[in-house]
């Protein structure tokens, strides 16, 4: 009897959900003021704005998604940047997650509260906001789910301002 309490207490304890945590969970984040001169370069300008990024966190490590443009083609690439090839650690707390990422010219110092899901991407010392960009989170399916039709929400839209050339 006893032992059949205990295999059903564990079993609950197992499938409830873990709400706060973010492991294999990622967020897509959309501009809501962003400076262009802190967009990494990577990342392509669709519409006249920068276009969502993505973040993806995993085992404690947190790895930056862009919708980039190379060539005539338009697709989700994690960090071209040679200095972003490594995932970087993240901290939490209750409150917020931070990271910081280094791009061809800057180190920016992000931190993301996790109740609104407001992104705001600093200069290294934190007195400094460059851009601030709201997010959702996503599974890690749903994650790179939805980074690719943004990619080919863009290729369409990229594919409509070029059918007109001659060559």
């Amino acid at each position: 009897m006893l032992k059949t309490i205990l295999t059903t207490i564990i079993f609950l304890l197992h499938s409830l959900p873990s709400y706060g945590n973010i492991d294999g969970k990622g967020i897509i984040c959309e501009c809501i003021d962003c400076k262009l001169n802190h967009i990494d370069p990577s990342s392509y300008l669709g519409y006249k704005k920068p276009t969502e990024i993505g973040f993806h966190f995993n085992i404690d490590k947190v790895a930056i998604y862009y919708i980039s443009k190379i060539g005539d083609n338009i697709k989700v690439s994690e960090n071209l940047q040679t200095t972003l090839r490594k995932k970087k650690k993240f901290n939490l707390d209750q409150k917020e997650i931070q990271w910081t990422y280094k791009d061809s010219l800057n180190i920016y110092a992000y931190k993301l509260d996790r109740k609104t899901l407001i992104l705001s991407k600093m200069n290294i010392t934190k007195t400094k906001t460059f851009n601030r960009r709201s997010c959702k989170a996503y599974s890690k399916i749903e994650f790179f789910r939805n980074m690719n039709a943004l990619s080919e929400k863009y290729q369409t839209y990229y594919d409509k301002k070029t059918n007109k050339n001659k060559i």
